[in-house]
C-alpha cells in the first residue's frame, strides 16, 4: 500500500465518521449568522474543520505504513494481540483524562463555542472551523485510531465506534458514557492479555 492510498482511506473514513458530528455545528453556524445579520460562511468553516482531520489522517497513514514496514499486521486483530491489547487499553485510559474531558466539553457546545470564538469573514470562519476541528480530533483521536485494531473495512466495528463518538458529542447523556466506554476498552484489552498473551 502506498502512502497516498493509505491517506485516502483514512480521509474517507474520517469524513464518513465525522459527518454526523459536524452537521449540528453547521446548523448552529447558520443560525448565528442570521442572529448577527452577517453573511454565512459555512463552507470555510467546514474546510477548516476538515483540515484538522486531514492532519490526523496524514499522521495515522504514516503510522499504519510504519507498522506495516515493521511487519506488524494491520489491522492488528488477534494476529498481533499485544498491539491490540495495548491500543485498546491506551484508548480506554484516554477516556479518563482531563484533556479528553476538556475537548469533549467544547465539542458538545456549538453555540457556546461560536459565541466565544466568533470571527468575521471567510478567513475568520476558516480559523473557527480549524479550532473546532482540533477540539474534535483531541476528543476522538484515540477511538478513531482503533481502526488499526479492528480494520477500516469492518462496517460493524467502525459503525460501533462512530456511534460512540456521535453519542459522546451530540446526545444529552454523552458525557456519562465516556468512562464506561473507557472501562469497556480496558477490560477487552485486559481480556486479550489474559487469553492470548500470558
Amino acid at each position: 500500500m502506498t502512502y497516498s492510498s493509505a491517506l485516502a482511506m483514512w480521509m474517507a473514513m474520517t469524513a464518513v465518521m465525522m459527518a454526523p458530528i459536524i452537521l449540528p455545528w453547521l446548523r448552529a453556524l447558520r443560525r448565528q449568522a442570521v442572529d448577527r445579520n452577517t453573511p454565512s460562511f459555512v463552507f470555510p468553516f467546514a474546510v477548516g474543520y476538515a483540515l484538522a482531520w486531514v492532519g490526523f489522517s496524514a499522521l495515522a497513514a504514516a503510522l499504519q505504513l510504519s507498522l506495516s514496514a515493521l511487519e506488524v499486521p494491520v489491522p492488528f486483530g488477534l494476529d498481533a494481540p499485544f498491539h491490540s491489547a495495548t491500543a485498546l487499553i491506551l484508548a480506554g485510559a484516554f477516556q479518563y483524562t482531563p484533556f479528553k474531558g476538556a475537548c469533549l466539553s467544547r465539542c458538545r457546545s456549538p453555540a457556546g463555542y461560536l459565541l466565544t470564538h466568533w470571527r468575521h469573514g471567510a478567513t475568520g470562519h476558516l480559523r473557527m472551523g480549524f479550532g473546532h476541528g482540533l477540539d474534535c480530533v483531541g476528543c476522538c483521536w484515540a477511538l478513531m485510531a482503533l481502526a488499526l485494531v479492528v480494520g477500516m473495512i469492518s462496517l460493524l466495528w467502525m459503525g460501533l465506534l462512530m456511534a460512540v463518538m456521535v453519542a459522546e458529542t451530540t446526545l444529552p447523556f454523552g458525557t456519562r458514557i465516556t468512562r464506561p466506554v473507557g472501562a469497556g476498552l480496558i477490560g477487552v484489552g485486559g481480556l486479550i492479555c489474559i487469553l492470548y498473551i500470558t
